[in-house]
């Protein structure tokens, strides 16, 4: 399903944060949380690092974060953002980085292997230019399954599988940790950085599959979407007595670490 569909990142940029940004407190807690894994004063590089929305909160518990994308869109808005210019920002593919062997302490990744064109080799990039004893991590936002959130993205993808048949969904996924040992690393268990409840209805989740908001859609072609935005609704006006009331979710962000050994090979 996303092979051969272009992703639009810099049609979406001006709704990232919206819809992917967490509540200051929050941020600060992750970036905390990050700081500590990379390390006092780490040289961080964030692979698709978008708006800088995890990235500042880095650069602000202490790290010195450099920061790579595709979207000069994305870019230009982490710039503004960034007042204090604690992040060097530049464009370019994930798949190739214009850096040396062994630079940096820490490589993060946020919601970007899966949108990558090929993610192994990203990632063995990713741990290329990893110090020996340097940490991939990788970051992700967790919603509560059970919610309205977690059930209608669930439900969208049984949907698409209905209208696409033959369809899959993006790379990555589990077979992330596979590639990293393969790559000599040794990944460990996760850990929760961070954890608050937000409230959200279900037409709001729905507007914002609709107005390709939410990442889910982003690969979708507009008939797609329009096809499927109808069958969901449908099916939550037959689940829930409301769907413009709201309920509150369960939100989280985990993150994972993988440990470079001495050699890694490529």
């Amino acid at each position: 399903m996303t092979d051969v569909l272009p992703i639009r990142f810099d049609a979406i940029a001006s709704n990232y944060d919206s819809v992917r940004g967490h509540p200051p407190e929050v941020a600060e807690q992750i970036g905390r949380a990050i700081a500590a894994v990379a390390g006092t004063h780490a040289r961080v590089l964030e692979l698709g690092v978008g708006t800088g929305r995890i990235a500042l909160p880095v650069a602000t518990a202490g790290c010195r974060v450099v920061g790579i994308d595709i979207s000069e869109e994305m870019l230009r808005m982490a710039r503004a953002k960034d007042h204090g210019q604690a992040l060097w920002l530049l464009q370019g593919t994930i798949e190739h980085l214009p850096f040396a062997d062994g630079v940096f302490d820490a490589t993060l990744a946020v919601h970007v292997l899966h949108l990558a064109r090929d993610w192994r080799t990203a990632l063995a990039e990713a741990l290329r230019v990893l110090r020996p004893g340097g940490v991939f991590i990788q970051g992700r936002d967790w919603r509560d399954p059970q919610s309205c959130v977690g059930r209608l993205r669930s439900k969208l993808r049984e949907t698409l599988i209905e209208l696409l048949p033959g369809s899959r969904p993006p790379g990555a996924g589990a077979a992330v940790g596979q590639a990293l040992t393969k790559l000599g690393a040794t990944v460990e268990p996760e850990m929760v950085a961070a954890t608050w409840v937000a409230p959200i209805s279900p037409a709001q989740v729905l507007d914002e599959m609709e107005s390709r908001s939410d990442a889910e859609t982003w690969v979708l072609d507009d008939a797609t979407l329009h096809a499927a935005i109808q069958r969901l609704r449908a099916w939550a006006e037959s689940v829930y007595d409301d769907v413009q009331q709201p309920e509150m979710v369960e939100r989280r962000f985990v993150i994972q670490v993988a440990r470079r050994g001495v050699k890694v090979e490529g």
